[in-house]
């Protein structure tokens, strides 16, 4: 929605003239972002993976399509394992229906670190337990409809202080902590199509650059502790966490490390460059190279984007959505203070800092149903001068 879609359409055939190997897709309506995937899939001459952060359902980046509540939402719902199911089935169906063949979620970071500005409410909780077991039905239900899950971001993100977009967090942690952390990675590496890394260094399994830039983190660790078998997608190239830890070109150094696909990266022709140069002088790279496309070709296979598919009229999702959404408020901290009188008339004020701003989904309203529903006088803004307000604010961390 900030460029012009002549402009996309010019970026995205400058793209395919370098073999790119799939585009991310980013806020827009649904029906332009069709469009856009069908022309793509229409002009190249190769399978490709078109990709979203999904992890609140289509609608965080597709205009028309389901939001969902966060995943720490769902983990507080009557029923998680059924609202997660239900949320990841409709999230693939929508996506699908699209075109898109991956979605990238579901977060597997533990919410263990209040100071955390990244995780929050985007993981389904500090329990490892709960997350592996809940991040397990969304995986199961999002590949049943076939699209490709993606398990993020590994070996944790969960216990930073600091945001990988803008820095290099380090984690100060001992190697069994870390290893403890790993228990919902664990029980997807058999099951979850991808991996992304995390652009975060830990010292305490050896390295001192980013997850992302070290080899015995996702080959050591990963790939021969987990038995993880898929592909190893980065975290985006752009993010100053992945830039700050690396010698040379970070693609190159990403691509060596271990990683198969390389998101977002900053200059794309560049990057094309740099490794096409390496691959010619290193033997070691090349390789990396031929092993990269031949496991992502064939989770293409089982992947594959294209158009079709029927997800339902789009009420139907917003119902699903709006049951799970009521269903997740709950009171905590004991009843209302005594300046709060229920039998009063009240208004519910929402405010969202969301900066993946496609959908606005009204979340507010299954928060008015459930005051209602517990005989509370909500009102309109307006109708009743003398109401008391409550502000309802919504803080999402950025994806």
């Amino acid at each position: 929605d900030l460029e012009p879609l002549d402009d996309v359409r010019r970026r995205v055939h400058s793209a395919l003239a370098l073999n790119v190997g799939g585009f991310l897709f980013f806020g827009a309506r649904a029906d332009v972002a069709a469009e856009l995937a069908e022309e793509i899939l229409s002009s190249a001459d190769r399978p490709l993976w078109l990709a979203a952060d999904l992890e609140r359902g289509a609608g965080q980046h597709f205009r028309g399509l389901t939001t969902f509540p966060p995943p720490a939402a769902l983990a507080a719902h009557p029923r998680p394992e059924e609202a997660v199911r239900a949320a990841a089935r409709r999230t693939a169906l929508e996506a699908r229906a699209l075109g898109l063949n991956l979605a990238l979620a579901p977060v597997l970071d533990l919410d263990v670190e209040r100071r955390n500005p990244i995780v929050g409410t985007r993981s389904f909780g500090a329990d490892p337990d709960t997350v592996a077991i809940l991040g397990s039905v969304w995986i199961e239900a999002c590949q049943a409809e076939g699209v490709s899950a993606c398990a993020k971001h590994f070996p944790g993100h969960g216990r930073t202080t600091a945001d990988s977009h803008a820095e290099l967090p380090l984690v100060d942690a001992d190697r069994a902590t870390l290893e403890d952390d790993l228990g919902p990675f664990g029980k997807a590496a058999s099951e979850v199509a991808c991996v992304m890394t995390a652009h975060v260094a830990y010292p305490g399994l050896g390295g001192s650059g980013p997850a992302t830039l070290d080899s015995g983190i996702l080959n050591d660790l990963l790939r021969f502790q987990l038995g993880f078998e898929g592909l190893v997608l980065t975290d985006a190239l752009n993010m100053s966490g992945a830039r700050e830890g690396a010698v040379g070109s970070p693609e190159v150094a990403a691509l060596s490390a271990g990683c198969d696909l390389l998101l977002y990266p900053p200059d794309l022709a560049a990057s094309v460059q740099a490794i096409e140069t390496s691959a010619n002088e290193d033997p070691a790279v090349a390789d990396r190279v031929l092993e990269s496309l031949a496991r992502s070709g064939g989770l293409l296979d089982r992947f594959p984007a294209r158009r079709g598919g029927d997800h339902g009229h789009p009420a139907e999702g917003a119902a699903t959505s709006e049951a799970i959404a009521t269903a997740c408020v709950m009171p905590v901290g004991g009843r209302p203070p005594e300046w709060l009188d229920p039998a009063a008339p009240v208004t519910v004020a929402t405010i969202w800092d969301d900066r993946e701003d496609p959908a606005r989904a009204p979340f507010g309203e299954p928060f008015r149903a459930v005051l209602t529903d517990r005989g509370w006088n909500v009102t309109a803004p307006g109708t009743a001068p003398d109401a008391q307000l409550i502000v309802l604010v919504a803080s999402t961390p950025q994806a």
